[in-house]
């Protein structure tokens, strides 16, 4: 009796009715919330449809297990097909029939198989559709954390394949999720989202599904106004579009607002036009609860009547939907009506239903609550080894990031120590051109120098000849002029002056012929001008023009060549060089003395050797005799006065002309000079022979004049 009393006691009743008041509305939000999401993403079976919003109610479990069998049989025959996309729309099928029976495992387990699928055909928005199936099952699941990453994958992936639609739907996908997490702005942020890509879209109802969620996420924020706002605007949608049960879910916001804020008689009214714009096919939760909530406003103002008939009409429909919590709250409040109407009788039954309930609800709650605790806990160490994971990842990305600076400096300091060496390199090289240019000059500068030294060393000779051994002729002649025009000299020594004069004028005029030579030799002046010549009508020349000088000494000129010789050289040179060498062989020849001409022709050359009986040449004067530093002269037999040119002068020739002029001599015994030249063909023109054979005898009247 005391228990009985308490029970009936005012104070108890007014705690449990508003301990009532606050469950059913928790309850109705929750079961509005969780109604919109399973009609928005659960109800399409497949990937084309997988977000079109539903008017079915949420399968039962016979209906849910014939559409898991028919999914599986449809899965059966595109394997049998095998055909990669049937087989990836059956896999959603699948999971999705798991996923209403609440086979959560199961029912990832075929969406990653239908995203793998999609991945590797390559398509884009059949990966996407697929991944946001995941999401939605890890959300359902409570792994919150892993769902949003997964969302984020979709949207990425919608982006690439430019599907606007699917990129709003998973914004509204994410924004339930914020919401089950109670983040209002970033939930409102996602809807807001959804909401403009359907108005670009055009898309009525979806615009209004997404007005209805703005709304709502405005009202748990307290900002009902700006709710309501946006919510009329989800009325009018609706109303055009004829589409009840957007209306009806747009009522029961409304009048949840107008009861948060106490207008009750305003909140009873859109709770009963929520209920009578509800279709038939409404989930008995969704009903049960609205008919509560509509009990809930009777009672609040003060209709016991009419809030106990809503209560009793939400008991059935929550027995259909076998939620004994919801079952539980309803007795609870039921209680409470019947309290407030002063029928104790009914409210004790009422109440002795709720006890009866009591246990396996607590039950039902301890279980839910401890699946809840163990998926928040597994969530937030997932969420917890995700963070490790990013921490390290971007210690690595860091590590990586300043390995590649590392590289980046080696590498720009090798290119710099490359570029430091190739310009050394090229400075070098440059250096060496330019050395080697300096060192061609200076070689140059030296053989200019020393061909300076030459040419005055050759004006020294010059003048040194012309001051000595042109002086004494011309002073000579100077005086026997005198002589001559002063009358004084008889007649006999007239004839002796004249003769010595003669010779030693002949002597000068050859001297005089051998520095011109010479002279324009040392200047380099033209070189040889080949041309085919007689050798022997040249040395017969020669023999003639030199014939008075081996008369006066009484020397036997032989001539030994007697066949037709023919030679390529220049003419003015081998004259001068058989010239030479003959007068020389007479000079330093005694009386009584021969000098003999011959030639032997040896390979492609002819050898010419002058030799002479005459008092030949000392080891000590033999290097001296071709003047390589200094003109080198000596005395003949009968004291005749040389140049120290004519060997000289030779040897340049003979050079000039491609041949080689070499020497034997003994002293006493007489000396032997030979030349090469090179042999010609033996036919040589009638211009050429008739020319030698006038210049031979122009020379010897010349020569005979002359003595």
């Amino acid at each position: 009796m005391k228990l009985l009393s308490l029970l009936l006691s005012k104070s108890y009743y007014r705690l449990l009715l508003l301990g009532g008041t606050v469950v059913l509305l928790v309850a109705f939000l929750t079961v509005v919330f969780s109604y919109v999401q399973e009609q928005n993403l659960i109800a399409a079976p497949a990937p084309e449809t997988a977000y079109q919003t539903s008017t079915q109610p949420a399968p039962l479990v016979t209906e849910a297990s014939i559409t898991l069998q028919q999914a599986k049989r449809n899965l059966q025959r595109a394997q049998v097909g095998s055909d990669p996309r049937k087989m990836a729309k059956a896999y959603l099928a699948v999971g999705s029939a798991h996923l209403s029976l609440r086979h959560y495992g199961r029912a990832l387990l075929h969406f990653r198989r239908a995203l793998r699928l999609q991945q590797q055909l390559g398509d884009a928005q059949g990966a996407a559709t697929a991944l946001s199936y995941l999401g939605h099952a890890q959300f359902v699941q409570g792994d919150t954390g892993q769902a949003r990453d997964t969302y984020q994958k979709a949207l990425v992936a919608f982006a690439k394949s430019r599907n606007s639609s699917g990129e709003a739907r998973v914004f509204g996908l994410l924004g339930e999720l914020y919401a089950s997490q109670q983040a209002w702005p970033k939930a409102l942020a996602a809807y807001e989202r959804a909401f403009a890509t359907w108005k670009v879209l055009g898309d009525d109802p979806e615009q209004v599904t997404a007005l209805n969620r703005i709304g709502f996420a405005m009202a748990q924020q307290h900002h009902y106004s700006r709710a309501l706002y946006y919510l009329h605007q989800a009325l009018d949608g609706s109303s055009a579009l004829h589409d009840s049960a957007r209306t009806g879910r747009t009522f029961s916001t409304m009048g949840s607002i107008y009861q948060a804020m106490g207008s009750y008689e305003l909140a009873a009214g859109f709770y009963k036009q929520a209920v009578q714009n509800m279709p038939v096919a409404t989930p008995p939760g969704l009903r049960a609860t609205t008919l509560q909530a509509l009990a809930t406003a009777h009672d609040s103002l003060h209709d016991q009547a009419s809030a106990a008939h809503y209560l009793l009409e939400a008991i059935p429909a929550a027995r259909l939907d076998r939620s004994k919590v919801l079952l539980s709250n309803l007795y609870q409040n039921l209680a409470a009506v019947y309290e407030h109407a002063h029928e104790y009788r009914k409210s004790v039954q009422a109440l002795n239903q709720y006890n009866h309930l009591q246990d396996s609800t607590f039950a039902e709650q301890r279980s839910a609550q401890i699946a809840e605790l163990q998926l928040r806990y597994e969530t937030e160490k997932k969420e917890r080894e995700i963070q490790l994971l990013t921490k390290n990842r971007q210690l690595q990305e860091a590590a990586l990031y300043r390995q590649k600076i590392l590289l980046y400096l080696l590498a720009t300091a090798a290119v710099l120590l490359l570029t430091a060496v190739v310009a050394l390199y090229r400075n070098r090289q440059q250096q060496l051109r330019i050395n080697s240019l300096l060192a061609r000059k200076n070689d140059s500068i030296q053989r200019q120098k020393e061909e300076l030294d030459r040419i005055n060393r050759t004006k020294d000779t010059l003048f040194s000849v012309i001051s000595h051994d042109l002086r004494t002729p011309l002073s000579s002649l100077y005086s026997l002029l005198a002589l001559i025009n002063m009358g004084t000299v008889p007649t006999e020594r007239m004839q002796a002056h004249t003769d010595r004069l003669t010779r030693m004028l002949d002597g000068t005029l050859r001297l005089l012929d051998n520095l011109l030579n010479w002279s324009a030799s040392q200047m380099q002046g033209e070189g040889a001008r080949s041309e085919r010549l007689r050798l022997d009508a040249l040395i017969e020349e020669t023999q003639a023009f030199l014939l008075g000088d081996a008369d006066r000494k009484n020397i036997l000129l032989i001539n030994e060549v007697r066949e037709p010789s023919v030679v390529r050289a220049d003419l003015n040179m081998t004259r001068l060089i058989l010239r030479n060498l003959l007068s020389n062989a007479i000079k330093f020849t005694p009386e009584g003395g021969t000098v003999t001409v011959s030639a032997v022709r040896r390979s492609a050359m002819w050898e010419i050797a002058v030799t002479d009986t005459g008092v030949g040449i000392p080891v000590a004067d033999q290097e001296k005799i071709f003047g390589a530093d200094e003109p080198h002269s000596t005395l003949g037999t009968d004291k005749e006065k040389g140049t120290g040119l004519g060997l000289r002068l030779c040897k340049d020739f003979v050079e000039r002309n491609g041949g080689e002029l070499t020497f034997s001599s003994r002293v006493g015994w007489g000396s032997t000079f030979r030349f090469t030249l090179h042999t010609a063909q033996d036919s040589v023109s009638l211009h050429s022979l008739q020319t030698t054979e006038q210049e031979a005898q122009t020379e010897s009247e010349a020569n005979s004049a002359a003595g």
